[in-house]
């Protein structure tokens, strides 16, 4: 559990947002998997002192604590874990429901790497949730792609954008897609990061094939506490079929150009169906493999 570069950058932008920091809770203890490079970048962006007794002090540093308490003006950091093996002062299993005295305690809840390990993973995101005080925010920051074996998950955009929603107490603040090309997560200098739109939004689905590893940056406000699930998310494809309330983007909203274009993909489609199975699946392959892709779908993943 480490916090990288772009990790660090969505926090301080969060705090220059106006997110409160006060009281925080971390899941698991973090370490800093900053340079020094990018620790004088960070510096220099967000103004902090840099110089040679900052830095020394700052690659002395294993553990993220002191660090993220002096940037993000913490007050008191406390950290949740299922053990103490690492000096956590909240010992606690999140397949298990929380106690009540833990419920809206927190300004802001960050997991920096935890829930792709917990099995019950429902509970322990629905946990996360009803730490966070109103008005609050929490903060995930996991795995999404090509790094199976991980954890027990990686996940998708569409599962925090149906996740937090009113009717669970919540907005998405952002939802940002990390590539890390070799030598992989954590460990690149160079990572490109990518703004997701909702798919709901879109009317489609967030479908990615990638090379390097994915990680994925989650942040959601608190507006209202809810101490009950009125209803689990869906994918938001299959609500629209099912009829279920979710906002999609109406016909009469697109352009004539997006019309045009749409129909001339349908003519494709009914073409490529009707050649044999082997080229069919061949050609269908190939534009999978061409258009799920963070440069080049440009209407779903926007440069960050």
């Amino acid at each position: 559990m480490g916090l990288t570069a772009s990790k660090i950058n969505m926090l301080l932008e969060a705090k220059q947002d106006g997110v409160n920091f006060f009281h925080t809770l971390t899941l698991g203890r973090q370490i800093i998997s900053l340079t020094k490079s990018e620790y004088k970048s960070v510096c220099k962006r967000y103004n902090f002192k840099c110089n040679k007794d900052s830095i020394d002090e700052f690659i002395a540093q294993e553990y993220a604590d002191q660090f993220i308490c002096k940037i993000l003006n913490i007050d008191k950091l406390s950290i949740m874990d299922i053990s103490d093996y690492e000096g956590a002062q909240i010992i606690h299993d999140l397949n298990f429901d929380i106690p009540v005295q833990l419920e809206k305690k927190y300004d802001v809840v960050i997991d920096g790497g935890t829930l792709e390990h917990i099995f019950n993973f429902p509970v322990a995101i629905f946990n996360c949730m009803k730490m966070v005080k109103d008005n609050g925010s929490i903060f995930i920051f996991s795995m999404s792609n090509n790094h199976c074996g991980h954890g027990f998950y990686q996940f998708s955009p569409e599962l925090f954008f149906r996740l937090f929603q009113p009717e669970q107490g919540f907005q998405i603040k952002s939802v940002i897609l990390v590539k890390h090309p070799f030598p992989g997560a954590e460990l690149s200098k160079k990572q490109e990061c990518y703004k997701v739109k909702d798919p709901a939004i879109l009317g489609r689905r967030s479908s990615l094939v990638t090379k390097s590893p994915l990680g994925i940056m989650v942040h959601a406000k608190k507006i209202e506490h809810k101490n009950f699930v009125e209803s689990f998310p869906i994918q938001s494809d299959y609500a629209k079929i099912f009829n279920t309330t979710i906002d999609t983007v109406k016909d009469k909203d697109r352009s004539k150009n997006k019309e045009i274009n749409f129909n001339l993909k349908l003519l494709l489609r009914n073409i490529i169906l009707k050649l044999p199975p082997s080229i069919k699946n061949f050609c269908i392959g190939y534009y999978q493999l061409w258009k799920f892709s963070l440069k080049r779908d440009k209407e779903m993943y926007t440069k960050y």
